[in-house]
């Protein structure tokens, strides 16, 4: 850099030289700092599809174990028969090896899937041939066609043979009793009368459960109870929380029986379909293949269960598998209810 002085003044400035060598580095210096953001976009990106993928995995796998451990709960002697047209599903699982058009196993399980689809509103006797849901809507889970078959209390496995608003007719007696009860109004601490909306069938003595209470019926008028929380203090004690109107005292669940299908379509979406009602869902995309084997050919009561699934989309810079990286979850898995 040069410095000229004239008429008393002093001027400074670069040369075309040195602004070429500051123009020349901060572009290599530009090109580092893009270099290095471009890498951490693409490493960014690809673990983020990873992943997503091992996340689809993982969702799908655990839904499929999750109905593994309940299939046969519920499930009648002899199976059942539903769908249009009608097919008997006889076992627990059934697992159809490299169909025709795919290499992946296709899985159909049999028992009462989630949650229950209602509670009795009231006392069950034995030998009973009726039993009244909640709700008209809870009974609607139920028909005389493919949604028959019911499951009460973990313990009766019958079909249906009417609906008539929240009552269900069956083809045959339950039994056991399940006493049982919803509150027709709220209660609070310290009270010993719990109003029902149906007291039929309660007797004296009977213990139920009221959320964490255990509750003993010392006495019954009309639709209300007198109980005691502490039959072993003389008099009756009162309930110690606050619990709001349809509150359901030893709650008796209901559940519908049928057949559910996990498969790969066509376009990569693991599926699980309702075979009663033909109602197919999409679990997760980007899945390529599932495996399931019994580990004992004999006993066939625990299963490995393999999943593969693929990214989304491809990444340039991979190789293999056209691109798709792709990630495999294995698991094994018991039969309870066989």
């Amino acid at each position: 850099m040069k410095e000229k002085k004239g008429l008393g003044l002093s001027r400074k400035g670069f040369t075309l030289i040195e602004l070429l060598v500051a123009m020349v580095l901060s572009f290599i210096l530009i090109g580092a700092i893009y270099g290095t953001f471009t890498s951490q976009q693409k490493s960014y990106t690809v673990q983020d599809q990873v992943a997503e993928t091992q996340q689809n995995a993982r969702m799908a796998m655990n839904i499929l174990l999750r109905d593994i451990r309940m299939a046969g709960y519920g499930m009648p002697d002899g199976g059942i028969t539903i769908g249009q047209p009608a097919k008997t599903y006889s076992n627990a699982i059934h697992i159809t090896k490299n169909g025709k058009q795919q290499s992946f196993d296709s899985i159909t399980l049999v028992g009462a899937f989630g949650a229950p689809n209602g509670y009795l509103v009231r006392t069950l006797s034995a030998g009973s041939t009726e039993i009244f849901l909640r709700t008209s809507g809870e009974a609607s889970h139920f028909n005389t066609e493919d949604n028959q078959y019911i499951f009460i209390g973990g313990i009766d496995k019958l079909r249906v043979t009417a609906v008539a608003g929240n009552k269900i007719t069956l083809n045959g007696k339950t039994s056991v009793r399940f006493p049982t009860g919803i509150l027709s109004a709220g209660v609070g601490s310290g009270d010993t009368d719990i109003p029902l909306v149906n007291a039929s069938g309660l007797v004296s003595g009977d213990v139920l459960n009221l959320g964490t209470e255990t509750l003993t019926i010392t006495g019954i008028a009309t639709n209300s109870l007198t109980v005691d929380t502490d039959p072993g203090t003389a008099g009756n004690q009162g309930i110690s929380g606050d619990y709001p109107a349809g509150t359901i005292i030893n709650p008796i669940p209901v559940f519908r029986v049928t057949a559910v299908g996990y498969a790969i379509d066509a376009y990569g979406n693991f599926t699980r379909e309702d075979k009663a009602l033909g109602v197919v869902a999409d679990l997760a995309g980007n899945i390529l293949d599932i495996q399931i084997t019994p580990d004992d050919q004999n006993d066939q009561t625990w299963y490995t269960l393999t999943l593969t699934a693929r990214t989304r989309k491809p990444d340039p810079e991979y190789t293999q598998n056209g691109g798709f990286r792709q990630r495999v979850l294995q698991s094994t898995v018991a039969l309870r209810n066989l």
